[in-house]
């Protein structure tokens, strides 16, 4: 139900060639199931049974608890026993480009959207359940624009007039409008709530992103609707922020979204893709062609199925020469297609956890890692100079604070290993031994231009004591 091949002819390859650069279009609408689509889809199922197990709208009560719900939610109050969410979250975070978003969407489209209910066991029982629920975090991260999206959503669904209602048509506060956003979710038993790009809360002013969050906690808690939160890497660090939240995220495990390993996943996956070949002469898929593709794209799967169709444009578009693919043709349309991505790519493939840091939403880097590379690194520098003014002749410079290090970890400068450079390898923390530092300063100046707090690093790399680390400013 979730794959989707488009129709393909042999004949098509004998066709001219304005018509065949139609067809090859046909490439980007093929969706292949892997397993991670089938991880995703029992996740899916389980969140919104389970969700509904202790929502049940026939009793008399219903609208009642209701009201009790969202009074809990409104004035932080605990619920009482009796009413307690058997619902569960779920964090969806991974690189840019395998599918996260379409994916998702293809398995709510197994679900009607939205039933109405008008008998049930030869009674009267009218109740109009909307199943999912999907929305795109606004590009600013703007909570009272995601809120007002929400309005709007179900008004365009069901022809309501909520936006008007709840939101006053824009008018009202994000504090006005949470309970109203609660009160509707209950109303019609959302069974799962979806939102995308999560990662763009990050941008919200202060506090904002930090409400949003702990709404969507609340929710989970007390109204009892499933939340599965959907963004890039960038927004690991804004859902760890809060322990409740991580908690909640991690309900039915997390689900990190990475791009394909060069293994059988992938080689599966390219043997469905290559079918859709539209050039006069046929290609087959050779370890060599399967390797070149995937080392021009890193196991993205976007990026994969548009070199492979560019690929074949570029063949058949070639005037005197046979239309066949070749590696150096995929490596020639990568150069020319992925100039934006090539320096994200070459980071990727060569494991430059520095580049890719900089660019927060391709790879997750955690603090250790980052910690391990800014310690490791810096043993390759030469000592750095810091003239710090002192008007006490006991003082500690940087420099003799980073030589007591030394003499605490009972390694002198001169005894310590060679490093090789994080652009040469990839970095595993695991096997990573962190040395003393020459040079606290040049330690420092790395951990800033990486984001990291610099007592993080100091402590990291064992060179704050009781007796020195009141000298860190």
């Amino acid at each position: 139900m979730l794959q989707y091949y488009p129709d393909y002819l042999e004949e098509h390859r004998a066709w001219p060639t304005e018509l065949r650069l139609h067809l090859i279009r046909n490439v980007l609408k093929f969706f292949d199931v892997l397993p991670r689509h089938i991880d995703l889809e029992q996740r899916l199922s389980s969140m919104l049974r389970l969700g509904y197990e202790a929502r049940n709208p026939l009793p008399l009560d219903f609208y009642r608890n209701i009201d009790k719900k969202i009074d809990a939610l409104k004035f932080e109050r605990p619920l009482a026993s009796n009413l307690q969410s058997s619902a569960l979250g779920l964090a969806v975070v991974g690189i840019s480009g395998v599918g996260k978003s379409l994916s998702l969407g293809r398995l709510l489209m197994l679900y009607p959207q939205v039933v109405f209910h008008n008998h049930y066991k030869e009674k009267d029982f009218n109740h109009v359940q909307v199943v999912w629920l999907k929305l795109e975090c606004p590009f600013d991260g703007s909570t009272k624009g995601l809120c007002l999206n929400f309005f709007q959503a179900f008004d365009d669904l069901l022809g309501t007039n909520y936006f008007e209602n709840y939101a006053r048509r824009g008018r009202a506060t994000t504090d006005e409008m949470i309970p109203g956003m609660a009160r509707v979710a209950s109303l019609h038993s959302v069974g799962v709530l979806v939102i995308d790009e999560i990662q763009h809360l990050s941008e919200a002013r202060s506090g904002g992103s930090r409400k949003m969050l702990n709404f969507f906690v609340e929710l989970v808690n007390k109204i009892g609707m499933p939340v599965i939160l959907v963004g890039t890497y960038k927004a690991m660090s804004l859902l760890n922020s809060e322990f409740r939240q991580a908690r909640r995220s991690a309900g039915l495990g997390d689900f990190v979204w990475d791009s394909m390993k060069e293994d059988e996943i992938w080689d599966m996956f390219l043997e469905s893709l290559w079918r859709y070949q539209y050039t006069k002469n046929e290609c087959l898929l050779t370890p060599q062609l399967s390797h070149t593709l995937y080392d021009v794209t890193q196991g993205i799967t976007d990026l994969a199925v548009k070199v492979y169709m560019l690929a074949q444009t570029r063949v058949m578009t070639r005037e005197g020469e046979d239309e066949v693919i070749t590696s150096s043709v995929i490596r020639s349309v990568a150069h020319d297609s992925l100039r934006l991505a090539r320096p994200i790519l070459d980071a990727l493939k060569n494991g430059d956890i520095r580049e890719l840091h900089k660019v927060d939403d391709v790879l997750p880097v955690d603090i250790e890692t980052l910690l391990n590379v800014i310690t490791r690194t810096s043993n390759n520098q030469s000592s750095t100079s810091l003239i710090v003014p002192s008007t006490d002749s006991n003082e500690k410079t940087p420099e003799s604070i980073s030589e007591d290090c030394s003499k605490e970890q009972g390694t002198s400068s001169e005894q310590q290993p060679e490093q090789t450079s994080p652009h040469s390898q990839k970095v595993d923390p695991e096997q990573v031994d962190v040395a003393s530092p020459k040079s606290l300063v040049g330690i420092g100046i790395e951990g800033l231009q990486l984001g990291v707090p610099v007592l993080d690093v100091l402590q990291r790399a064992g060179c704050l004591t009781p007796s020195n680390e009141h000298l860190v400013g």
